[in-house]
């Protein structure tokens, strides 16, 4: 979409300065050592060809999971299961922004999305060819703009998407095994999820 179509005075209405939450975000445990980093490739908001990378993260660790691991692998399905190995490839990371400093965010939650003429696809729709226009619109012409704000369309809960230029006001608080996050008993009773080896 061209500047003309988020003409900076609509993005203004939905622009949140704010310091990040403690947040949680999963990561394959072979980048547990480099908690924070990103790499190109296809998501909600980016795709591996777009020239910029995006953190996702949530303050809710139910969230977290169900957007990492669990997505829509149960749609119609009578067993809900998932293999322990997968759940053991992982690491959570507790996330917060560094000392003093605050986000420029685009809230995209409630009627974030009319209110700045993009579709709601963009945080609504599994396909998210919406959301990437979307963010590659907004990283391009409003450079000051570090991240997203939406609700996430399978809990309801706040996500983050911190595009690679704020993910340097981040830093890495805590990391554990998924296996082990104290949470994760109950997140896997409230959604019926069973573990497998």
């Amino acid at each position: 979409m061209s500047v003309a179509g988020y003409p900076r005075e609509r993005i203004e209405s939905v622009l949140r300065k704010a310091r990040f939450p403690d947040c949680y975000r999963i990561v394959p445990s072979r980048y547990g050592e480099s908690p924070l980093g990103t790499i190109p490739a296809d998501s909600r908001f980016c795709s591996r060809n777009a020239g910029y990378t995006v953190l996702y993260a949530a303050p809710d660790f139910a969230t977290s999971f169900i957007e990492t691991v669990v997505r829509d692998r149960f749609v119609h399905r009578s067993r809900r299961d998932v293999a322990l190995s997968e759940i053991a490839l992982r690491c959570w990371v507790g996330i917060r922004s560094q000392p003093e400093t605050v986000l420029t965010l685009l809230d995209l939650r409630g009627d974030g999305c009319g209110r700045i003429g993009a579709p709601t696809d963009a945080v609504q729709a599994r396909n998210h060819a919406a959301g990437r226009a979307l963010a590659k619109a907004i990283y391009a012409q409003h450079t000051d703009i570090e991240g997203l704000l939406y609700a996430s369309r399978l809990t309801g809960e706040d996500v983050y998407a911190v595009f690679d230029r704020g993910a340097g006001k981040l830093e890495a608080a805590e990391t554990g095994t998924l296996t082990d996050h104290p949470d994760l008993p109950d997140v896997l009773e409230r959604h019926g999820i069973g573990l497998v080896v």
